[in-house]
């Protein structure tokens, strides 16, 4: 069951990790509001793959590998679940950007999409992706110590 669970928390981080790419490359200074709804769907996308990513996480710590002790003692694991925690909370900031630009554009609104809030939106979603990279980093140096 280890390798399953493990191969599966491996498929949502890269599922976390295309979603969160492709809002990255979508958001820019040449939005349309078309592009919007697309924006919103790929990040729900996002949200499933990073509860994926929390249950299989949660599964690897409980249920399989060296057991929930060995795991929690870990300084590491701690750092990571912060930055994951942290990539949960900034994931906030650019669904309730694309929700609002949604529901305009569904009232007919003008030009509510303004190059502010566009650059905003993707420094947020680089500051994800940053953290996001740095977490594979944390659980293999994390496996290294433990040795």
């Amino acid at each position: 069951m280890e390798p399953a669970v493990a191969y599966l928390h491996f498929l949502a981080v890269m599922g976390v990790a295309a979603c969160l790419g492709a809002e990255f490359f979508l958001c820019n200074e040449h939005l349309q509001p078309g592009h919007v709804r697309m924006l919103a769907r790929i990040d729900f996308g996002y949200i499933v793959f990073a509860v994926l990513v929390f249950i299989t996480g949660l599964l690897a710590v409980l249920a399989v590998g060296r057991g929930p002790w060995a795991t929690l003692s870990q300084p590491l694991f701690w750092l990571k679940l912060v930055a994951f925690i942290a990539l949960a909370v900034l994931s906030i900031f650019p669904t309730m950007r694309y929700s609002r630009w949604s529901r305009a554009i569904a009232a007919g609104e003008e030009r509510i999409l303004n190059g502010r809030d566009i650059v905003a939106t993707r420094r947020i979603i680089s500051i994800e992706l940053a953290l996001l990279g740095a977490m594979p980093l944390l659980a293999t140096i994390a496996a290294r110590v433990d040795r």
